[in-house]
């Protein structure tokens, strides 16, 4: 299903440390690896132990949580990947490029021989060859819905690796010196390796964090407590409670959403209509006919909970009770000493470094 892949405003029921949690609890201690992120890398950078702490604190929220690591990795793997590649291809800066700092390691010129060209066009045509025949051969184990799955996320990976390298290459070319034999030359910089390694760390301590906020935060729950913490900007006489009907709202119709997007695909496929075969025009008639359904009934459910809401008589003057957000206890107290410790620690050991 569509919904397997979403990775925000889904909520797993469960009873765990981390569900127990409040949800201010939850959003202070994101807040705070945020900051002490941010500290690091305006005043303190050169040093990886916030970072590697903040980790430490992220692996830990993802055992404590009680969901498994191959739900995570699910609805995480594919940016990773993307991710991981892109910081892999930061790395390279073309040789001889002024700009790029100090070098640590020049790596060996390629050098573009047409058998090289060649035999990297016959490698690409080889692929798509190989994916053809995969997909089309009448094999009963080629036609499993686990392989096509495999399949299609391998020609995913595949296809991102060939633009990033083709992108690279591109830039690299026209950015050496003219030789008699054209080639590719690449170095790493310090200025490169830590711009990725930084970018590459941040990634897997905030996606990891608000995959966690929402798959153990009820969307109710998760408002409440953004709610009781943007209150001092009440005194600057600002909509927080429009706010906050706005992004819980937007948060709970998430997975609705792409629900109406799988049930309009399997009615337009019902219909003869085909998303992944056809003419190019006739798969985006497909996709456009798809748009217009899928606006029509967004803006019938928008309509449909404006007038749920009016018939309740919904204000947002007052004071608003709470359902699930009551006093700190015991345990919220001790997950946010436990979180800024950490966090000090590592700000210790940067400053322990930096003498």
């Amino acid at each position: 299903m569509l919904l397997k892949n979403v990775s925000f405003g889904v909520y797993y029921p469960g009873t765990s440390l981390l569900h127990r949690l409040q949800a201010r609890t939850k959003l202070l201690a994101m807040l705070m690896c945020l900051a002490t992120l941010l500290i690091d890398q305006f005043f303190f950078a050169g040093n990886f132990a916030p970072y590697l702490m903040a980790l430490v604190v992220v692996i830990g929220g993802v055992i404590c949580s009680g969901i498994s690591l191959f739900e995570i990795w699910c609805r995480m793997w594919l940016l990773t990947l993307i991710v991981l590649f892109s910081a892999v291809i930061a790395l390279l800066v073309p040789a001889h490029v002024l700009y790029a700092g100090h070098v640590l390691f020049i790596l060996p010129p390629l050098m573009l021989t047409p058998i090289l060209l060649i035999s990297v066009v016959l490698g690409l045509l080889g692929l798509v060859v190989a994916y053809l025949l995969l997909a089309r051969l009448p094999v009963a184990a080629l036609r499993g819905a686990g392989f096509r799955r495999v399949l299609k996320r391998a020609r995913t990976v595949t296809t991102w690796l060939v633009v990033l390298l083709a992108t690279t290459a591109f830039f690299a070319y026209f950015a050496q010196p003219p030789y008699p034999t054209p080639r590719l030359a690449y170095m790493i910089t310090h200025d490169t390796f830590w711009t990725s390694s930084i970018f590459l760390l941040l990634f897997l301590v905030l996606y990891p964090c608000s995959l966690l906020l929402t798959m153990t935060t009820s969307p109710v729950a998760l408002i409440e407590g953004l709610t009781m913490l943007m209150k001092p900007l009440r005194w600057l006489r600002l909509p927080v409670d429009d706010f906050a009907l706005m992004t819980l709202v937007a948060l709970r119709f998430i997975p609705t959403l792409f629900e109406e997007i799988e049930q309009l695909i399997k009615a337009q496929a019902a219909r003869g209509a085909s998303f992944s075969s056809g003419t190019p025009r006739d798969r985006v008639r497909s996709v456009l006919a798809l748009f217009v359904a899928f606006l029509r009934n967004t803006l019938r459910r928008a309509s449909d909970l404006a007038i749920a809401l009016d018939a309740r008589g919904y204000q947002v003057d007052g004071q608003q009770t709470r359902l699930y957000e009551k006093s700190f206890t015991r345990i919220d107290y001790l997950v946010l000493c436990i979180v800024g410790g950490f966090l000090l620690l590592a700000f210790f050991i940067q400053i322990s470094l930096s003498i």
